[in-house]
């Protein structure tokens, strides 16, 4: 029932904090050209911060009006260093070892749409990133697994303390997880589903998934 499917994204709006300065804080890192593959995440992130919202500059009422176009800005722009195949499998934890291939390309395809359509939404909010402060990434010079930190101050004077984890996938640093407030976006979302899935089972979950969200993948 597509009334069911609509519990799922009322779920999720609960974690509106996360989804916001996730959103803010992931987009800082972009598939890096090959000039800049020696440059440590923070080089990378301070160059290219403006990318996403520069790219929405002038243009977000348009965005705002049409969501076809909002989505592929965000396919284009976020989700080539988004660890897809990776987060899906922390997502649904034990049942993505259950799930059958077909089962998990269906769920990759409605979760990619899913995570496309709350950042774009998110990032649409955002005026920029000139408010948000960097801090030093604390591991070795060849670490493939890193935790990158940073602190947004915002302009109600509140201040939100982000995370990103980022590890090496073929020589690119791609990211597989974010926490806004020590709320991590992938426990917050293997939480939600794992609860659905207890409800419902795991093929109805995907169903609801794919009504939502829809079957293509971006």
């Amino acid at each position: 029932m597509i009334r069911s499917s609509q519990r799922l994204p009322k779920r999720l709006a609960q974690s509106a904090t996360l989804m916001l300065g996730a959103a803010l804080f992931v987009a800082v890192i972009t598939p890096m050209p090959a000039s800049a593959s020696s440059q440590s995440p923070e080089q990378v992130a301070k160059q290219t911060v403006q990318k996403i919202l520069q790219d929405m500059k002038g243009h977000r009422q348009q965005l705002r009006n049409n969501s076809a176009q909002l989505r592929a800005l965000i396919n284009k722009d976020l989700m080539p260093v988004v660890d897809l195949d990776y987060t899906s499998q922390l997502t649904l934890g034990r049942y993505w070892r259950e799930a059958t291939p077909e089962q998990r390309n269906k769920f990759e395809k409605a979760f990619k749409n899913m995570l496309i359509q709350n950042y774009g939404d998110a990032l649409l909010k955002l005026k920029s990133g000139d408010n948000m402060q960097y801090l030093p990434v604390r591991a070795p010079a060849n670490a493939s697994n890193v935790t990158f930190n940073a602190i947004y101050h915002s302009p109600n004077g509140h201040n939100v303390h982000l995370a990103l984890k980022m590890h090496k996938v073929h020589g690119q640093w791609e990211i597989y997880d974010a926490s806004g407030e020590n709320l991590s976006f992938v426990t917050n979302f293997k939480e939600q589903f794992t609860n659905r899935i207890q409800q419902v089972g795991l093929s109805k979950f995907i169903q609801q998934m794919q009504q939502r969200y829809g079957t293509s993948s971006g």
